[in-house]
């Protein structure tokens, strides 16, 4: 099924650019929800790391690939569904365009999937987030035999700056989108 999005995406430059970017940073605030109720609570580790991401972040995008851009928006969002979700959403970016994201941690694949929403009716699925402690980094990479290739790699600076860089390729292994994107988060 990645395969099918990746290809539809393509024809989508921007929108396909501004997926990527968030699947680098779903940003939000921790607003916490109560931890009581059905279902069991996220690992204290896995929540730890996705506490990361929590927060009002002011985001510069630069896409180098399909062609020159650069995108400032805002990004936010808060803890819901028993604190196992962290929800994302951006502002309304300058095209209009907007979008909602949902990420956690899943203890059978020990990974951290995102879902991604936009306002144009794309919805991308990023299954296979891996987190580096030592390396304060998030990874998202495509299995080998997807025909179309991409790296998603998003590393905290330090507690205040995260920086994201994306490179998808196409079938024919040429790259069809470059981005770089760095993350401030707002005070408190």
């Amino acid at each position: 099924m990645p395969s099918r999005r990746l290809r539809s995406a393509r024809t989508g430059g921007t929108r396909w650019s501004a997926f990527l970017f968030v699947a680098c940073l779903w940003a939000t605030t921790a607003t916490a929800q109560s931890r009581s109720g059905p279902g069991a609570a996220l690992p204290p580790e896995a929540s730890a790391v996705l506490d990361r991401f929590a927060g009002t972040w002011d985001v510069t995008l630069t896409v180098r690939r399909p062609k020159n851009l650069v995108v400032t928006y805002a990004q936010t969002g808060a803890w819901v569904l028993n604190h196992r979700y962290l929800r994302g959403e951006s502002d309304v970016r300058p095209d209009g365009s907007q979008e909602l994201s949902m990420f956690t941690y899943d203890p059978q694949s020990r990974t951290y999937p995102l879902w991604i929403f936009y306002s144009s009716g794309f919805v991308a699925y990023l299954q296979r987030g891996e987190w580096s402690e030592s390396s304060r980094t998030m990874d998202w990479k495509s299995a080998a035999a997807d025909p179309n290739q991409f790296a998603t790699r998003c590393t905290f600076e330090n507690a205040t700056t995260l920086r994201c860089s994306t490179q998808v390729k196409d079938g024919k292994g040429g790259v069809a989108i470059d981005q770089e994107s760095v993350a401030l988060r707002r005070r408190q």
